[in-house]
């Protein structure tokens, strides 16, 4: 049976990583021998389009500069017969043979182009799926996020969605690790806050004043009055985040932020604990005085550095973190090895979210385009380089949760059963999949905005109701009365957005059936195809 990870760290360190690196250069090996490419003749090919279109960028160059000349010489009128006999052939010439030189290197990069076709098309969405699989054989990625699972998790780990109209997945990754449900997401998130938009008006005004000849002057002044206005506006931000569903600590709920105590000496670190002992006592005398639910643990670095003091369930606090799960967080937030104390770590019963800085803007998963390439060479970095980047970071988004042992420990089947349901497709995947469209298709026609993508189940097999939430934009000017110097009152006025909600409806229908890729669904993803009712 394949081990679990104990020390997710040190076996990253001397293990998976390179693991992972020879994995990827044998896969690619692999795909290079099917394909049947030669790379010594596709470098032949790319190095000599470099070397033409040096060639055409120096005569561009010299053709910019033949203009220049001439230019300059029919500035001297008498000399204009002379420009014409002597520079214009030159320039005829010159551009012929830049147009023969452009053609050359459209022919060479074709050419590169062909030569790599049957290397990139070997490419597929699951390569850096199937990587890490072959690594770590206990994670397992799903084709998509199915509702059966997302049932399992709603049922049996306190999963919870986001009913609200705030919130959309923008792309899922779905999966079990030792039987145990995750699920990476991408959402896109909406807030309401207020933006503050600034006017101006100059004014001007004349005064009599005497000179030191006391004599009546006259001077004119200015003064420009600025006036703001501040209206409510929508905001937009994606968040990753795992979701990560484990039995441990049924009842137990916490949370922690990164602190980034990695970048800290750790002279700093020392005074950082001592000063959190301090506040441990104090916060454990509090809680005998009021009868309440804490005690703080033995081992203060972990309390200190982990700082998950909001804690609601000391017995099960403790369960699991065991003096090795201790252990693996502080060497996991003091480490510089992976990416730090970079994670957010909220666990909501049996539910578990990790949200880490260094998986923010990334994309879900590798896809075909982020290798494909007219150069073998760039096509290798591509491969080996992304790869070995998202195995990292996917990696160290998993490191908090295998810092805890019982977190790997295969589920108890006593969960109850999940019932069968006519949909194949959970929520979150619908709306991924909605959120690959065009959004001319499900947003309202007036949206001038982001939209919001909330998916509902419609009443025949994988059809779904899209309601999107989004806003229009209306110009607005209001006049702030402002006090000038000249002693009057005047109107500035500001100009400002009016956000107008806008709200759409759409019904589709997903299918996996590659047959029915005609050119008329809206959206692919996942092998997944979308359909417009």
């Amino acid at each position: 049976m394949t081990s679990v990870i104990f020390n997710p760290l040190e076996e990253y360190e001397q293990k998976f990583a390179a693991l992972h690196a020879d994995k990827t250069n044998q896969f690619f090996e692999e795909l290079v021998r099917r394909s049947g490419v030669d790379p010594a003749k596709n470098r032949e090919t790319v190095r000599q389009y470099h070397d033409h279109k040096e060639i055409l960028a120096k005569l561009n160059k010299k053709l910019k500069w033949f203009k220049v000349f001439r230019v300059l010489m029919c500035i001297t009128v008498i000399l204009i017969p002379v420009v014409i006999w002597k520079m214009t052939p030159s320039i005829r010439a010159l551009r012929e043979e830049i147009s023969q030189a452009d053609e050359k290197v459209a022919e060479l990069y074709r050419q590169a182009v062909a030569q790599m076709r049957p290397l990139n098309a070997l490419f597929t969405d699951r390569d850096a799926l199937d990587l890490i699989e072959s690594v770590i054989p206990l994670v397992s990625f799903h084709r998509y996020f199915s509702s059966q699972q997302e049932a399992d998790m709603r049922l049996n780990y306190d999963f919870t969605g986001y009913e609200d109209d705030e919130q959309t997945s923008v792309d899922v990754l779905a999966g079990h690790y030792n039987e145990n449900p995750f699920l990476f997401e991408n959402r896109r998130i909406h807030q309401m806050g207020m933006e503050t938009y600034h006017g101006y008006k100059t004014i001007y005004w004349t005064e009599t004043y005497r000179d030191s000849e006391g004599k009546l002057r006259t001077q004119t002044r200015s003064e420009t009055l600025h006036a703001t206005v501040t209206e409510p506006k929508p905001f937009y931000r994606t968040q990753v985040v795992l979701h990560y569903c484990a039995q441990g600590g049924p009842e137990l709920c916490f949370s922690r932020d990164a602190g980034h105590l990695n970048q800290k000496s750790d002279r700093a670190i020392e005074r950082l604990v001592r000063r959190g002992e301090r506040k441990l006592k104090r916060k454990t005398d509090k809680a005998i005085k009021n009868n309440d639910d804490f005690m703080a643990m033995s081992n203060s670095d972990f309390e200190v550095l982990f700082d998950a003091l909001d804690r609601t369930d000391e017995v099960q606090f403790r369960t699991l973190f065991t003096p090795l799960a201790q252990t693996n967080m502080v060497d996991l937030i003091r480490s510089d090895a992976g990416f730090g104390d970079d994670f957010h770590f909220i666990k909501q019963y049996r539910t578990n979210q990790i949200v880490a800085e260094h998986s923010q803007g990334r994309l879900i998963n590798l896809l075909p385009q982020d290798y494909i390439s007219y150069s073998f060479d760039v096509i290798r970095e591509n491969f080996l380089g992304k790869n070995a980047g998202f195995f990292k970071a996917v990696y160290f988004d998993f490191a908090p949760i295998w810092a805890i042992p019982i977190y790997q420990e295969r589920p108890v089947h006593s969960l109850k059963p999940i019932p069968k349901t006519y949909q194949s497709y959970s929520l979150r995947q619908i709306e991924s999949l909605a959120n690959a469209a065009d959004p001319y298709h499900l947003a309202h026609p007036d949206t001038k905005t982001e939209a919001i993508l909330k998916a509902s189940y419609g009443i025949e097999n994988d059809c779904a109701c899209i309601t999107a939430h989004s806003y229009d934009i209306a110009p607005r000017v209001t006049y702030v009365t402002m006090h000038g110097g000249d002693g009057h009152w005047h109107d500035v006025p500001v100009h400002w957005d009016e956000y107008l909600p806008l709200v759409e409806t759409s019904f589709v229908h997903i299918t996996a059936d590659s047959s029915a890729a005609d050119g008329s669904a809206i959206a692919m993803r996942d092998g997944l195809y979308l359909y417009q009712s």
